[in-house]
């Protein structure tokens, strides 16, 4: 069981009544964020979060997935309610967006990273973009380091963006950068909880219900993206492991695509740690299970 508190709550009303339709009613945005031994990102988070707020937060929800030090927030100088939920031990990143997302009070649900900083304008854009016929949206990630492993990453987005029109339906969500409507998440049944790949996962599970992601370019956040070489490889392989299975003709075939589209006169640093990143997901997709 997960421990629930709410710290200093700020009540916000919600003035529309129930006969308002509901592309006319104000949003109710539950901001969502899982996390784990990062006391400092959550509160430079937070405070992001209150200085784009339009109005549209009524409160957000971190999951402290058993961070060695329990999670402490001081929310006085924030406006809107803060609620802590803690797991007694580690359930990862999917397991917990769930749980907050069925304690959540917000008709949309809003995911974050505790590494992200949403831009100034993220709520405009969440309140244009998220409409009645639109079941998610997702947006861009940009990253605030510049190390080579943030740069390979980076590029390894830009590639995905440029393949999507901005508002065309989408197989791909960031789970740190996103909004789906509380009742479409929950009826979908929330993220698969699975190691790595959840978050595509949960657009499949949107589509089984009839709901589809679209992609807002306009809704951008300010994202760490290295967490270090040794675990962007571990993820490469986890993903490549967790894939159905591939022939070793196929696995080569995904590994020289790859190596054709990488910046190599731009940033040879990056295009090469890419290639090697998928050397090691098409090695791992190739490789038999068990």
């Amino acid at each position: 069981m997960s421990t629930a508190e709410r710290t200093q709550p700020h009540a916000r009303a919600h003035t529309a009544d129930d006969t308002t339709p509901p592309s006319r009613r104000t949003k109710r945005v539950s901001v969502v964020v899982a996390t784990r031994n990062r006391p400092e990102d959550i509160r430079q988070l937070l405070t992001a979060t209150a200085v784009c707020d339009t109005g549209l937060v009524h409160e957000v929800i971190l999951v402290d997935d058993a961070s060695e030090v329990p999670l402490r927030v001081d929310a006085v100088q924030y406006p809107f309610d803060v609620r802590l939920i803690r797991n007694p031990r580690q359930l990862g990143a999917a397991a917990s967006r769930n749980l907050a997302a069925r304690e959540a009070a917000g008709d949309v649900l809003a995911f974050l990273d505790d590494d992200a900083r949403p831009l100034p304008d993220w709520f405009h854009v969440l309140d244009a973009a998220l409409t009645e016929d639109r079941a998610a949206i997702t947006g861009r990630v940009l990253p605030f380091d510049r190390g080579v492993v943030a740069r390979a990453r980076q590029y390894r987005y830009e590639v995905r963006y440029a393949q999507h029109a901005a508002d065309s339906a989408v197989t791909f969500f960031a789970g740190g950068n996103s909004a789906v409507w509380t009742q479409r998440f929950l009826a979908a049944d929330g993220f698969p909880d699975v190691v790595t790949a959840s978050d595509n996962g949960l657009v499949e599970r949107l589509s089984a219900e009839g709901g589809r992601v679209h992609f807002a370019p306009a809704l951008r956040v300010a994202h760490r993206n290295s967490k270090g070489a040794g675990i962007a490889f571990r993820e490469a392989w986890r993903a490549g492991r967790l894939a159905p299975r591939s022939t070793p003709a196929a696995a080569l075939r995904r590994f020289t695509a790859s190596a054709r589209i990488q910046p190599w006169s731009d940033d040879p640093a990056a295009a090469g740690l890419n290639l090697s990143l998928q050397a090691a997901n098409s090695l791992a997709t190739a490789l038999p299970v068990g």
